[in-house]
């Protein structure tokens, strides 16, 4: 088959110096229709990058720590109303589990100018210089006051980590071996943890900037944002920013969430599922801020189209989020059809990605007939 709209787009990416280097992995019915590698991983050296490069996913992580906590939903040990008081007693007493998992807790993240977001910054900030804990992660964003009564805005930022904490009580293990044998390993995401397990084949990131002489890369050999770019399992696994993956990896992850089954098997309930990637924000829908598409509301971790009026047009039901280095997952449960896009810049271009990547992947998938 022939993606042309796709190739020409990402040659682009790379020739206009937005990304370094680029994996793809588009698959229906849970079989690759197109999976391909493009630039270098390391620019100066030129080693090109591979398939099996391992990319931090940044906030492509929300939706994994998502399906953790409907996992436990779903075996009656949280529930979607359980005050988050219940496990931190500092928080606001008015904040769900819901909340944390649709962003309407009033909880922000540390680019946010108030003092709340000042006070998430110094969490961030010392579980990225001293390697705390996530449970003092958590007792420490507990003192944060909301900037929104919890349940009326959505505000990006903090509250899957919060999740994170939350399950490593219910469980009384660590989130990261929570994910490792409920997720990672039933799912064989062998490459997938909140480390990176192989160096050899880790991803450079580079800064990108935009000059009077064009678009430039710059790499950056200490680039460790928020996490550790090392091999060491970190005393907080971050459930929302914190892991590394590979496109095969994260590709088996979102056509888990075409059904929720496993083997023919329903391993996470249907109700659940649609409550992940259905509207959550409803009446306040407009506080949503994922500005790239108005046809868009949230769900639990995800954005959600509900509309396919407006550019790129993709599929009524399409769901899925990014990440800070521009990395994008997409699900589309109409058609069984599923991308993973891993990039390593920093800032991502995640605008561009979400529009012009999006675009031409859907009018690659109508002109080769995939979809109609």
């Amino acid at each position: 088959m022939n993606w042309n709209n796709t190739q020409i787009k990402l040659r682009e990416f790379i020739n206009h110096n937005l990304f370094n280097g680029l994996v793809i992995k588009i698959t229906k019915d849970n079989e690759d229709i197109y999976f391909e590698n493009f630039g270098y991983s390391d620019k100066e050296n030129e080693i090109k990058i591979q398939k099996d490069n391992i990319f931090a996913l940044y906030s492509m992580t929300k939706p994994v720590t998502v399906v953790a906590c409907l996992l436990l939903i779903q075996r009656n040990q949280l529930s979607l109303e359980e005050p988050i008081k219940k496990f931190y007693s500092d928080f606001n007493e008015k904040i769900k589990i819901k909340h944390l998992l649709n962003m309407t807790s009033g909880l922000t993240y540390f680019w946010n100018n108030s003092d709340s977001g000042k006070e998430i910054k110094n969490a961030f900030d010392l579980v990225e210089n001293e390697n705390i804990t996530l449970q003092k992660f958590c007792e420490k964003v507990s003192k944060s006051k909301v900037i929104s009564e919890p349940g009326t805005e959505w505000h990006y930022g903090v509250s899957l980590d919060i999740i994170g904490g939350i399950i490593e009580k219910v469980t009384n293990q660590p989130f990261n071996e929570f994910l490792e044998e409920n997720i990672f390993s039933v799912l064989e995401m062998k490459d997938t943890a909140f480390y990176v397990k192989d160096l050899e084949r880790k991803t450079k990131v580079y800064d990108f900037k935009k000059s009077i002489d064009g678009n430039k890369l710059t790499a950056n050999d200490n680039f460790h944002f928020l996490m550790p770019f090392t091999n060491k399992q970190p005393l907080a696994s971050l459930g929302g920013s914190g892991l590394f993956s590979t496109a095969s990896d994260y590709a088996k992850f979102l056509n888990f969430l075409i059904d929720g089954k496993i083997n023919g098997i329903q391993f996470l309930e249907k109700e659940l599922l649609d409550l992940m990637r259905s509207d959550q924000l409803k009446e306040i829908k407009d506080s949503f801020k994922w500005t790239f598409n108005k046809d868009y509301s949230y769900g639990y971790g995800v954005r959600v189209r509900l509309k396919n009026d407006l550019h790129p047009l993709t599929e009524i039901g399409e769901f899925g989020w990014d990440g800070a280095l521009g990395s994008a997952g997409l699900v589309d449960p109409k058609n069984n059809i599923t991308m993973t896009f891993l990039s390593s810049s920093y800032p991502g271009n995640n605008k561009i990605v979400q529009t012009e990547l999006f675009d031409a992947v859907y009018k690659d998938l109508r002109e080769l007939n995939i979809i109609k």
